[in-house]
């Protein structure tokens, strides 16, 4: 059956069914209308019997005292309301809807109210009869008085259930209003439907694209229209499909510049370290200017390698910015110096055109700035064959005593088209494929420079034509600074408190994880900040309740009692606002952030941190002011142990700042701690029992990233991922090949771990 067949079969059943709901709500609401005068008059009758016996007894009164007149108007009276009242009782009766059925308890009750009523008047009638006739009339007008007001009672009890069958029929007949409403409302709902599902057809079109898309296939044309039972169903199933490759391809191109950034930064350490020993010989003056230009790129260049990933960050979101104070034309000085150098083999010449400013100190973040001209100028190294390079830096003033500076790198090179400009600063993009063949690159450099542009207040943009060169500008507005707050431009700071600074303070750490609890502790004792330390939200609370601390680090997922709760309960506290209260968790999407907040957290920072980025909290939120000084430069050759090993010593190495002795005390309790994990998920994978797995794997997610094994990091997200879409299939092999790739890790760490305990005494 056609899809048009199908909508008139329906539009003539919802037409049936429109009629018979409109018939049954107006019988309902007529019988309830019936009903309701049926309790009306029988009220009237009940309150009329009791009128009626007044009158009686006034015509005994007037008989009495041989009123003649009186007495007879008073009969005639008595008469004609009583011929009323028997038409009210007559009504009630003949009432239309007041049919009894010997199926319905109400209907049984009404008519035992109603015989009950009749049992009583028909004596009270006769009595009333004899009176007039002047019969016993004493002993029957007490009876009259009497039975008057149980009459009265009785028709009430037979007006209440009148009125309580016409209010169930008035409910029905609402029903049916309401049901009939509904009908009409679908039945409006079909018809636009129709109208809409005409004008979307296209979809029928799209959904098959995107079913060819999702099998890895892309169509040069679009097929046919697919008349399938379920369209919107099917498209759906297709479109996830497609996310679920777009997020495979993500996370494999993540792992793959993780895996770069790591391999390439460990002999660029080596080889800025032995820069360092070359510039300590005895070298001439052009042999020691070419150490330190070689030293600068190489710093440089290792920054780049080491915030590659800032591709990630920048599309995330979750790319920060450094304020700092810097010298703006020593950077640029030392930029063209560099392209000068990259230019010996060229006939082309670099050239800076600084403008003129009485103050060249300014703020900003001095690594992002000098990470965006490297891009430019290295293209324009790359793509000029003939001409000049030259760099325009010029200042306007602004307002409130702050400075405009604009940035312009300009070249004689290559050119770019106007159709290439428009996707010149897209990820992956170069202006055609020929470029990459030729000249090599990515084509990320100008998608992160266009991006941090942005970060920073400004906009980066080109002009150029084929043939004539390019040229790319982006404006800063920014604030001068004095010279003495100026730091060095080096890629490797170090934020420093002053001796004794945190020593009025107290600080409570809160984690389940014992490496991560002692990662804290380390760097806690090394900047001479008190703590104290519990291993769930339970024990934190309890912490508090007899200690005021003044800083909180919170872990959110732990037993017992969660970081979200136990924020909620030391907020309740005496003098909360008193504590900053800081949540640290490895998720650190948006809705986290909010609930962290909405808990009554101060502050949010995500897992893995930076140990500079941990200092500048503390630094912030317990108002602390922090000194900037060169972090020293490590030697990183060779060792005998894996590259897994060595990655993990020089990632904890350089991102916490912590000693060798201490990397060794971590992953010596990281081993300790996770290797009876291991055991326990090549048991359940046995078992098919994923949700244990799945639980174990999101604790390694986090933990395995902040000791350096980003990789394995990956998998456990990946394991956890395909469990909750249950697409288990070869889960077992995965899970074999991580435990036993990361436990040859562990031993191979537990060879090169030694632990130094203290001598007695000592």
């Amino acid at each position: 059956m056609s899809i048009r067949s199908r909508l008139l079969l329906l539009l003539v059943l919802v037409l049936g069914l429109t009629a018979t709901l409109a018939g049954l709500a107006l019988f309902h609401l007529s019988r309830g209308r019936a009903l309701g005068e049926a309790s009306l008059a029988a009220a009237e009758v009940g309150g009329g019997i009791v009128l009626h016996s007044v009158y009686v007894n006034d015509v005994v009164s007037a008989r009495q005292t041989e009123d003649k007149a009186r007495e007879e108007e008073l009969i005639r009276l008595v008469r004609t309301h009583r011929q009323h009242l028997e038409e009210g009782i007559l009504k009630t009766q003949q009432a239309p809807g007041t049919e009894l059925s010997a199926q319905d308890e109400s209907s049984q009750e009404l008519r035992r109210k109603r015989e009950a009523f009749m049992a009583l008047w028909t004596p009270y009638a006769d009595a009333v009869d004899d009176i007039l006739e002047g019969r016993t009339v004493v002993r029957k007008l007490d009876f009259v008085t009497a039975n008057a007001h149980e009459l009265n009672n009785r028709m009430t009890e037979v007006s209440r259930a009148f009125e309580a069958r016409g209010a169930r029929h008035q409910t029905v007949a609402l029903r049916f209003v309401v049901g009939l409403v509904a009908v009409l409302v679908l039945l409006v709902l079909v018809a636009a439907w129709t109208v809409v599902r005409g004008l979307l057809r296209p979809v029928d079109a799209i959904t098959e694209r995107m079913k060819m898309m999702s099998n890895g296939e892309l169509p040069l044309e679009l097929p046919m229209p697919l008349d399938a039972h379920d369209e919107v169903g099917e498209l759906s199933r297709y479109f996830n499909g497609i996310l679920y490759r777009l997020r495979e391809a993500d996370h494999t191109k993540d792992r793959f510049l993780a895996t770069m950034s790591h391999e390439i930064r460990t002999p660029m350490n080596g080889v800025i370290g032995f820069l360092e020993n070359l510039e300590g010989t005895d070298l001439s003056e052009p042999q020691r200017q070419y150490v330190r230009l070689i030293g600068s790129s190489a710093r440089a260049l290792l920054r780049v390698i080491n915030e590659i990933l800032d591709f990630s960050k920048l599309a995330a979101g979750k790319m920060t910015l450094e304020n700092a104070a810097f010298d703006l034309q020593r950077l640029v000085k030392e930029r063209v110096d560099v392209v000068r150098e990259m230019l010996r083999a060229k006939p082309v010449k670099a050239r800076l055109d600084l403008g003129e400013w009485p103050n060249p100190v300014i703020r900003g973040d001095p690594a992002r700035l000098r990470q965006v001209l490297d891009n430019l100028l290295n293209n324009a190294v790359k793509f000029t064959d003939h001409g000049e390079i030259c760099l325009h830096v010029t200042f306007t003033a602004a307002p409130e005593d702050r400075v405009t500076v604009t940035f312009e790198v300009a070249d004689t090179g290559i050119g770019i088209s106007t159709q290439q400009q428009a996707r010149l600063f897209q990820a992956f993009s170069q202006a055609e494929t020929t470029t990459t063949r030729r000249y090599g690159g990515t084509g990320l450099g100008l998608c992160i420079s266009a991006n941090l542009v942005t970060l920073m207040g400004g906009a980066l943009r080109v002009e150029s034509q084929p043939g004539k060169g390019s040229r790319f500008i982006f404006s800063l507005v920014t604030s001068n600074a004095r010279p003495e707050e100026q730091v060095q431009l080096s890629e490797h700071h170090a934020v420093k408190f002053a001796p004794g600074a945190l020593k009025r303070f107290w600080a409570l750490l809160v984690d389940d994880t014992p490496t991560n609890l002692f990662l804290m502790e380390t760097i806690c004792q090394s900047i001479g900040l008190p703590y104290m330390t519990a291993t769930n939200g339970q024990e934190a609370v309890d912490r508090c309740r007899k200690t005021h601390f003044d800083l909180v680090f919170m872990d959110i997922q732990m037993p017992i009692m969660d970081g979200y709760e136990a924020i909620r309960e030391i907020r309740k506290l005496d003098d909360p606002a008193a504590t900053q209260i800081i949540a640290l968790t490895a998720s650190a999407m948006q809705e986290d952030v909010d609930k962290a907040l909405g808990a009554g957290s101060t502050g949010f920072m995500p897992k893995p941190f930076e140990r500079n980025q941990l200092l500048l909290c503390i630094a912030e939120h317990l108002g602390v002011v922090v000194e900037r000084e060169l972090r020293p430069m490590t030697d990183t050759g060779e060792a005998p142990e894996s590259v897994a090993v060595r990655q993990m010593y020089d990632f904890m190495r350089e991102q916490y700042q912590i000693s060798l002795d201490e990397i060794k005390m971590i992953l010596a309790q990281s081993v300790k701690d996770w290797r009876p994990q291991l055991n326990d998920i090549l048991a359940y994978a046995k078992k098919r029992n994923w949700p244990p797995i799945r639980a174990t794997m999101h604790k390694f997610k986090g933990q395995l990233s902040s000791i350096g094994l980003p990789d394995f990091a990956d998998i456990a997200d990946d394991v956890n991922l395909r469990i909750k879409a249950d697409k288990t299939e070869g889960l077992e092999q995965t899970l074999e090949s991580f435990v036993a790739e990361l436990g040859a890790i562990f031993r191979a760490a537990e060879q090169d771990i030694t632990l130094a305990h203290p001598k007695p005494g000592a």
